[in-house]
């Protein structure tokens, strides 16, 4: 029996606002400039509770964690809430998944004007009774560790 390949990333599903569609499309492209035209000067990205202000910031975090990572999003659900539109997708790609859940699902907070993004917030929600997630936990007490102390149990 042979192992059938991971179907590629569903495409965007129709309805979208077109830059949220293109954002998803360029993510999946690894497409810097397509993904950067579709954001907003001045537009705010927050992705793991850091803020990324203006297309320089929004440009050098894209290469960084989308682009080099190789990150795809596969669209499982949009939302419209009060004109701002949540998508939530599982993301796969080349970045260090050590405690992470397989699939990462994540939900991507799209806030849309004049036709172009002002604002994305990432959240990787978890259940009400799930644990926090160790891997920060760890790598901020690693941080504060004198490099001459024992690690911590």
């Amino acid at each position: 029996m042979s192992v059938s390949p991971k179907p590629d990333p569903v495409a965007a599903p129709a309805g979208l606002p077109a830059s949220v569609a293109a954002y998803i499309a360029a993510t999946n492209a690894f497409d810097a400039d397509a993904l950067m035209a579709c954001f907003a000067d001045g537009a705010l990205v927050n992705d793991q509770l850091r803020d990324y202000w203006g297309t320089d910031a929004i440009r050098t975090w894209a290469e960084r964690e989308l682009i080099g990572d190789k990150v795809t999003m596969e669209v499982v659900k949009v939302v419209d809430h009060f004109g701002d539109v949540i998508v939530t997708a599982h993301v796969d790609g080349e970045y260090d998944k050590t405690g992470l859940p397989g699939p990462l699902v994540l939900a991507f907070h799209f806030a849309v004007r004049a036709d172009k993004i002002v604002r994305l917030i990432i959240l990787n929600n978890r259940a009400p009774d799930s644990s926090p997630e160790i891997r920060s936990l760890r790598a901020a007490l690693a941080v504060r560790r004198p490099p001459d102390a024992a690690p911590e149990a």
